[in-house]
């Protein structure tokens, strides 16, 4: 089943038509547009985000920047020009006309390690700050 008013759309780097899966997360069922041959999916504006549990991260991938790094790839959806984010490892290419999100395989879910990764690291900075304070003492300060 092909989304209300929307054709099958190419992927971007097989140019293969994408296949509709429905994933469920922590809410509606979202459908995504998913290559069969290289793994690659395609996410419609905030579809992303509900696959990501992680509040900052899904603040960054949902408020890009319309200036930044071209992606070598054209939006499968509105054709328009992509561009690429760096969350860590991962090269996120997005379109800033429509506002989609192109992942290849495996990259949604290095985001979502990512994303726990960045919430440990916060959690450990909040109890290491504080703690070297008091043993540098009131010299320090």
């Amino acid at each position: 089943m092909r989304k209300k008013g929307r054709s099958p759309i190419v992927c971007p780097r097989c140019d293969v038509n994408l296949w509709l899966q429905h994933i469920k997360h922590f809410g509606p069922v979202v459908e995504i547009d998913v290559c069969r041959q290289c793994g690659g999916t395609w996410y419609d504006r905030g579809e992303l985000a509900i696959k990501i549990p992680d509040s900052h991260m899904r603040e960054r991938l949902t408020n890009f920047p319309k200036v930044g790094e071209e992606s070598p790839i054209s939006c499968p959806r509105c054709g328009g020009m992509m561009r690429l984010r760096h969350e860590g490892e991962v090269e996120v290419d997005f379109c800033t006309e429509c506002q989609g999100v192109w992942l290849d395989l495996g990259e949604d879910e290095a985001l979502k390690y990512k994303a726990e990764w960045d919430k440990h690291t916060e959690e450990e900075e909040h109890v290491r700050v504080p703690a070297i304070i008091a043993a540098l003492g009131d010299e320090f300060i």
